[in-house]
């Protein structure tokens, strides 16, 4: 597969998280009805969703020592790689709701 292929993939992993996440809210949020408890599992997930931000910053860290100034990137695939990276945080999102929404 070449490169554009997994990325187009990944995108449509994304996309599909991310509607996933926002159904699943509006959803969970007309059945609930607000109360305590949705709040508090939407506090949950958006905590463990956060703590990709990290992972983030990390992972371009490693980016900047490892690539070295050879590296260029567009403005194209900049955007393309944090829609992504946008889509896996709405995925972690997406399961920790669906994790808290079990447990609590």
């Amino acid at each position: 597969m070449t490169e554009q292929t997994i990325l187009l993939l990944c995108l449509f992993g994304a996309l599909a998280a991310t509607l996933g996440l926002y159904f699943l809210k509006a959803f969970k949020q007309t059945m609930y009805q607000g109360d305590e408890r949705w709040q508090a599992i939407q506090l949950k997930a958006e905590a463990a969703a956060n703590a990709t931000n990290w992972l983030l910053l990390f992972v371009l860290l490693g980016a900047t020592v490892f690539a070295g100034g050879e590296t260029t990137l567009t403005l194209n695939r900049i955007g393309t790689l944090y829609m992504i990276y946008f889509g896996f945080r709405n995925l972690v999102e997406l399961t920790a709701v669906l994790f808290f929404d079990r447990q609590l």
